[in-house]
């Protein structure tokens, strides 16, 4: 899903906050300005195709275009600079409540890459209001309520796409709320044989089933399935942000740090790779580790200076295993759990607890997994620590049935029904 990722996946800020910050920055250097050495220096990196809001377009339909594609961009690169130039070109209708649908569904779009879920739902519930039929719009707000958590709401959205769209859409969707739901094993063999029967399948819905197959092996302790899925995912379209940063997660739970490293050197645009890289580089002691820290520090001191910075898993995986700070690590990571729920949220904060002596503080994440019959063994194994039942799945081993076809998360558009 989108990302999620969770994750991590892409914090943006409106274009505005950056322009503020670029101002500040250019005043208070106006007593000694910064002269390049030479003109083979790199001041910034720029993304290709960057407008100005003077050149933002004037009519709806090219906005909405323009917008659009920017907003794929930011899924494509994880660059929230991205997220800025969308909202700028709808600036004549971004704060209108009777904006159009094209700009509700898009603006929703930004409202979900920014995490600001609550404000995506309104416009998604907007969307829906106006087309009760919109296939994206219900996909998207099942993504978010699987996010927080809210797996009733998203099942309930996933089974309202099943007149909207093609099955395999709707399957792909249920199995992912599902296997959260204590049905892990059986949502896996459903949507592999939905899979196998599928005759010419648009590479990235084979992706977005791949990843789905990847999240659910994973959880049931199947590392050789996951892999295979991932190894998929990875080649059924160019890797996207979300499928970097939750394939370089799998590579580090099984410590396969130099593999980590080497996607971090063929992807270093991707910000959010180096928290990955830093702890694959930690893991090896190798020379470089400690530069990598710092500029991760760096990243997120400038994050904070923007005075929008809200606690993300990522962050709290920072707190704790590079910084060493667990109690704040616990506090960013239960900041990030009223919103985010997924289980690399619902880790974070257990491992946190666990390092910061605070225990007590982890009950309404194992209460949550209890209650869900969430399966994961990775919680499992956490969980055991601080002396709390868990949920653990009959069966650890989920069956691959691969590879009959060849081969966060974004929610792709779907296909009209035949």
């Amino acid at each position: 899903m989108t990302y999620s990722n969770n994750n991590s996946a892409i914090p943006g800020r409106p274009l505005l906050a950056a322009l503020v910050l670029l101002c500040s920055a250019l005043a208070s250097a106006q007593a000694a300005p910064y002269l390049p050495r030479s003109d083979a220096v790199v001041l910034a990196t720029v993304p290709a195709g960057v407008r100005t809001a003077a050149l933002r377009p004037k009519d709806l339909q090219s906005a909405t275009t323009q917008a659009a594609a920017d907003v794929e961009s930011a899924r494509i690169t994880g660059d929230p600079r991205y997220l800025g130039y969308a909202q700028s070109a709808l600036g004549p209708w971004w704060a209108a409540k009777d904006a159009p649908l094209p700009v509700v569904l898009i603006r929703a779009q930004i409202h979900q890459h920014n995490h600001l879920f609550e404000m995506a739902l309104v416009d998604l519930d907007r969307a829906l209001a106006l087309d009760p039929r919109n296939a994206q719009a219900r996909l998207t707000r099942a993504a978010i309520y699987q996010v927080q958590g809210n797996y009733s709401a998203a099942a309930t959205d996933c089974r309202g796409l099943a007149l909207l769209v093609e099955p395999l859409v709707t399957i792909d969707c249920m199995s992912r709320v599902s296997s959260l739901r204590g049905e892990a094993s059986e949502a896996y063999r459903k949507l592999v044989l939905l899979r196998n029967r599928a005759d010419g399948m648009e590479p990235r819905q084979r992706k977005e089933i791949e990843l789905t197959l990847a999240d659910i092996s994973k959880r049931l302790g199947n590392d050789e399935a996951a892999r295979q899925h991932y190894g998929i995912a990875l080649s059924a379209t160019p890797p996207d942000a979300y499928t970097l940063l939750t394939f370089a997660d799998f590579l580090l739970e099984r410590r396969a740090y130099s593999e980590v490293t080497a996607l971090f050197g063929r992807y270093p645009e991707y910000a959010d790779l180096l928290l990955r890289a830093t702890l694959a580089a930690r893991a090896m002691r190798v020379p470089n580790a400690g530069a990598l820290a710092q500029q991760l520090r760096e990243q997120y001191a400038a994050h904070q200076r923007r005075g929008d910075f809200v606690p993300t898993r990522d962050y709290a995986r920072f707190l704790l295993d590079i910084e060493g700070k667990a109690a704040a690590a616990l506090d960013a990571a239960l900041v990030n759990w009223r919103s985010q729920r997924e289980p690399a949220d619902a880790i974070i904060v257990v491992r946190a607890a666990i390092a910061a002596g605070r225990t007590a503080a982890a009950a309404p994440v194992a209460t949550f997994i209890r209650e869900n019959g969430l399966e994961d063994v990775r919680l499992a194994a956490l969980l055991a620590q601080l002396h709390v039942p868990p949920h653990v799945p009959s069966e650890h081993s989920a069956q691959p049935g691969l590879v009959h076809t060849a081969g966060h998360r974004e929610q792709v558009s779907p296909e009209p029904a035949a």
